[in-house]
């Protein structure tokens, strides 16, 4: 009943779609509003409609009924309930009517948000590209990968998935299911993908903005005035489903890294690209009122590179940890990628020519020309990265046979470039808008500056790094952080002086004033801290591999890791553990006892290598079981790291999101000088 209920109701909000985008395009073409207002009105449906849905799916999950194909391919009895309700994202259909969940929720927007008289002409494009959007994902879910299969016996013996009771059938139940694979299970997996799909999902809202603006011929700026909130909103959850998807691949691919290049990783990282430099000339048409194509470009680009990273996972073209097995969706996704991304980059060639702006940037020691910069930057990072991901694709079909691009080909271009982009950030305090005060720049350099040497002194004589690049990383990263500080430290002291408040109060008034600049410096704060994270592990790691008997020991990064032995046991759902225990010292002292594991699952002849992980501020001591001996138990081999300042990755991430939460609190001094007037639906009224 719950899955017949669930396929049905998907089956409608798919005709809906059908409908809405059919009404669109009469009201578009008879010019009238009544087509339209029935088109959104009929997107107000289809997310109840597809929440119906997506609640039968997490229903049978939870009951674990192993009828239904889905259910016994992602579940099993000893599946603890958080793990069943993970389930939902951790196969190929599920995860695409989770998405399509998300899509539907975001593009309730279009359907209630209150539209001003004079952005009327936007909401027709716009619910275009959504219905288009919507209906394609919903196609995808109701005729390539139902979630609501059933296995059924024909009386002839054998047996077929069906959603509907074929004639003569009758249902087969399997005893248990196959299970999660276990390398999603893992807290982690819990936050990861709903985060990174909100990140996908959340740039539909820009992106149909700017299609309705492009199409209704409009050259201000409205659109992105509307898209802003959703951009940072898309644009933070991408980066939280990045970093967690980081700590996933850190706490249980047993590689001792946080971040191996694999091509769908970095396809999620090519939309993070674009939409970061997208945020920032976004700042610079809000001031200049300039970069309309630009920001037009980048935001069709971000859109584009979502689709296409949804396809590099789930098509299969690649193999990757992180992708879905190779289905039938992959060349219904290559067409509409294609089709989607041709189709925005011909409006805007269209458009070209009437957005023309009369500004020019002046290249000054400026915020403009350093943000300007910062943008080349980042898209040339894309375009390395986008090459690497495309070049086995390209590589198989011009030589049948798929050359990959390893992770040092990545480092060695891309290194100098994100090193560039931590020094900006430093830099971007010091310099105003249009023309810096240079008396103003010296001052602040001279307090700056020599502070933030002290930061590869101390790495030199407390910490011993002796590499030159990774001594002027950290320099750079120290002269970021203090910049950074300085700017809110002396408009700090300032209020303290002029209006003799409380240090607690001066402390918020900055932030309450102006918070999206404030806001803006705490992401940028977050990002510079998460960059000392990559520099302490990418630059100072250093790993050994060792073969111990029990009562032997290893040094590595000045500490001492002593094997004491080894404990085995059987998990009450079946899998076999394995726990080694390693004892650290420093100096003689005792400093802790790492656990590394190997779980080994006999029904899905998997193992997975869970490290034994012990962190600080300063350094994470992480060790890896990599073999013992099962007779003897005496002797086992370990890959031990030392990892310097990885917990600053994570800190920054953290800091990161709060700063996009205060950047868009609302602005309790700025009045609103607009109104917003609801469209009414008036039979006749015409469409500009």
């Amino acid at each position: 009943m719950m899955a017949t209920l669930g396929y049905l109701t998907l089956a409608l909000a798919f005709l809906l779609a059908v409908y809405g985008l059919l009404a669109v395009l009469l009201g578009l073409i008879q010019k009238t509003v009544p087509w339209i207002e029935s088109a959104r009105l009929a997107l107000l449906l289809i997310f109840p409609l597809v929440t119906i849905s997506i609640a039968s799916l997490v229903f049978l999950l939870v009951e674990l009924r192993f009828d239904v194909a889905y259910v016994y391919s992602v579940t099993s009895l000893e599946m603890p309930l958080y793990l069943r309700l993970t389930a939902l994202w951790g196969g190929q259909s599920g995860s695409l009517l989770f998405w399509s969940w998300l899509l539907a929720g975001f593009s309730l927007y279009f359907g209630v948000h209150k539209w001003r008289n004079d952005d009327a002409d936007l909401l027709p494009y716009a619910l275009l590209v959504v219905f288009f959007t919507l209906g394609f994902f919903l196609m995808l879910n109701l005729f390539m990968e139902p979630p609501f299969e059933r296995f059924w016996h024909l009386p002839d013996g054998s047996r077929v998935l069906s959603v509907l009771k074929p004639q003569g059938a009758w249902l087969l139940t399997p005893a248990d299911g196959q299970g999660l694979n276990p390398l999603l299970r893992h807290p982690g997996m819990i936050w990861h993908p709903p985060a990174l799909y909100l990140g996908f999902v959340g740039f539909i809202v820009p992106f149909a903005l700017a299609i309705g603006s492009l199409a209704s011929g409009r050259r201000d700026r409205r659109w992105l005035e509307l898209s802003r909130p959703w951009t940072l909103i898309a644009w933070v959850f991408l980066s939280l489903g990045l970093v967690l998807g980081m700590r996933w691949a850190y706490d249980i691919l047993g590689w001792g890294g946080y971040w191996g290049w694999d091509p769908v990783e970095i396809a999620a990282l090519l939309p993070w690209l674009s939409s970061t430099a997208l945020i920032h000339t976004a700042l610079l048409q809000e001031r200049r009122d300039g970069y309309a194509r630009w920001n037009l470009a980048l935001v069709l680009l971000t859109f584009a590179l979502v689709i296409f990273g949804t396809f590099i996972t789930r098509s299969g073209v690649l193999s990757s940890v992180h992708s879905f097995a190779g289905s039938d969706i992959g060349l219904p996704m290559l067409i509409y990628t294609a089709l989607l991304s041709l189709s925005a980059l011909g409006l805007l060639v269209y458009r070209w020519r009437d957005l023309r702006s009369s500004h020019e940037p002046e290249f000054t020691f400026s915020k403009e020309t350093l943000t300007l910069f910062a943008n080349l930057i980042l898209l040339s990072i894309l375009m390395v990265c986008f090459l690497g991901v495309i070049y086995p694709i390209l590589s198989e079909l011009i030589t049948d046979t798929q050359i990959t691009v390893g992770p040092a080909w990545y480092k060695r271009i891309t290194g100098p470039l994100f090193i560039l982009l931590v020094f900006l950030v430093g830099v971007c305090p010091l310099a105003a808008w249009s023309g810096t005060n240079l008396v103003r720049l010296k001052k602040r350099l001279l307090i700056v500056l020599p502070i933030s040497l002290l930061v590869p002194l101390v790495a030199w004589f407390s910490g011993g790094v002796r590499h030159g690049v990774v001594l002027a990383a950290l320099w750079l990263a120290g002269f970021s952080v203090l910049t950074l500080l300085a700017d809110y430290a002396g408009r700090v002291a300032t209020d303290w002086r002029r209006k003799e408040q409380h240090p607690a109060a001066a402390l918020w008034a900055p932030i309450r004033r102006n918070h999206r600049r404030y806001g803006g410096l705490l992401v940028h704060l977050g990002i510079v801290l998460m960059s000392i994270g990559i520099i302490g592990i990418e630059g100072l790691q250093q790993e050994t591999q060792a073969t111990l008997a029990i009562g032997e020991a290893v040094d590595l990064g000045g500490y001492t890791f002593r094997f004491e032995g080894l404990d085995h046991r059987e998990e009450q759902a079946g899998w076999l553990v394995t726990e080694a225990r390693l004892a650290i010292s420093s100096e003689g002292d005792p400093v802790g006892t790492l656990y590394p594991v190997r779980e080994i699952y006999p029904n899905m002849g998997m193992a997975v290598t869970l490290p034994g992980l012990q962190s600080n501020l300063a350094v994470d001591l992480y060790a890896i079981l990599v073999d013992w001996q099962p007779i003897s138990q005496d002797q086992a081999t370990f890959r031990i790291f030392y990892n310097p300042l990885v917990t600053w990755l994570w800190i920054g991430a953290g800091l990161l999101t709060a700063g996009v939460v205060v950047a868009l609190l609302p602005g309790s001094s700025r009045r609103k000088d607009v109104q917003t007037v609801q469209v009414e639906p008036l039979a006749g009224q015409k469409l500009r």
